[in-house]
């Protein structure tokens, strides 16, 4: 029972899907020769293509700076930066309207649906099975939020249960909870699962965004660094409780760091960065 301080398990973690438990850093150049070797490419391949193919060139890192957040979104953001902005305007005349913008979102969402069930790409980051089971056998229950459309999840979600043996027992929809880095898709996690304690929930994600996501939630948060999009600098700015390489470590910070600060009565965000 919660009183002031919660002193008893974690109940729920919440997994970003791409850079975080699928789609993980590999040398792809003889597919993609821009390829800077991060993991969750494929967000990223159908942004630039999408761009490039109207003469728009931007880079792979500039393209990661917004990742996290639901993809409408961030696209909007490429589109408002200043490099991209003076590219559009010399390629047409004129800033992107309202009419282009969703032109170009169609041309992404068509290749995003292709990409996500790549079979480079949608396929479990090492220790990402092993870790799931780990938490499984705990008791823990496994959400899974993503800044994807829904058709385009549950098509990878499907593939990685058919494939590799991966299932979620809860998952929330993007386009109608609003995504990182608000806290909305972990409370829709929550609620689902009738988790009603915040410091019993874990989030994990290779994005600022994301960790942003979970700080907001008062869960705790743990950021993976060389797995997904964002580096080492960038999500250490964004304050997570700890800070490891990736998914393969979630189950030691969960057993062996934050259930036994629970049982101390502390709480997430003591403002106390642990990183390995």
């Amino acid at each position: 029972m919660y009183n002031r301080r919660y002193t008893g398990k974690i109940k729920l973690a919440v997994l970003d899907t791409a850079g975080t438990f699928c789609d993980g850093p590999q040398d792809l150049r003889s597919r993609w020769p821009e390829d800077d070797l991060r993991g969750c490419k494929a967000p990223v391949v159908p942004f630039y293509n999408t761009l490039k193919n109207h003469n728009i060139v931007v880079d792979w890192a500039v393209i990661r700076k917004p990742m996290g957040n639901f993809k409408p979104t961030h696209l909007r953001l490429l589109l408002e930066l200043p490099e991209v902005q003076e590219q559009y305007i010399k390629e047409f005349g004129h800033s992107y309207t309202e009419e282009e913008f969703e032109m170009l979102l169609a041309e992404f969402r068509g290749m995003m649906s292709k990409y996500i069930v790549d079979d480079d790409l949608a396929k479990p980051v090492e220790g990402a099975q092993e870790c799931i089971l780990k938490l499984r056998d705990a008791g823990i229950l496994v959400g899974c939020d993503t800044g994807y459309y829904n058709d385009d999840s549950l098509m990878l979600n499907k593939k990685l249960e058919e494939k590799y043996g991966i299932h979620f027992d809860v998952t929330t929809n993007s386009e109608i909870v609003p995504g990182r880095p608000s806290p909305f898709m972990v409370y829709d996690c929550m609620k689902k699962t009738r988790t009603d304690v915040f410091e019993s929930v874990v989030k994990i994600d290779d994005t600022a965004a994301g960790m942003i996501c979970g700080n907001n939630a008062g869960c705790w948060t743990i950021a993976l660094y060389a797995s997904g999009s964002n580096d080492y600098d960038t999500l250490a700015a964004s304050k997570p409780d700890f800070l490891v390489p990736s998914v393969a470590y979630v189950p030691e910070i969960i057993f062996g760091q934050i259930e036994p600060r629970l049982r101390r009565g502390e709480r997430p965000g003591q403002g106390i960065l642990e990183s390995i």
